[in-house]
């Protein structure tokens, strides 16, 4: 997982793509583990506080895209 993490607060187009990205690798690094038979507890759950983080980000970036 990233160092950074997913911001709790995303407000332009740039931050929401970064914020996708950072998140598409972390799924695609614990995929990874996952698949050479590492799954580590702590790592998922750290994976799913980050997809948490990222989805009331996102819900919060629609909304004020409707906004505008």
């Amino acid at each position: 997982m990233a160092a950074d993490g997913i911001p709790a607060r995303i407000d332009t187009p740039g931050q929401m793509v970064s914020a996708i990205r950072l998140l598409q690798g972390d799924l695609a690094c614990e995929a990874e583990q996952i698949s050479l038979g590492d799954v580590d507890t702590a790592s998922l759950g750290c994976l799913a506080v980050e997809t948490e983080r990222f989805a009331r980000a996102l819900h919060r970036f629609g909304w004020l895209a409707a906004q505008r």
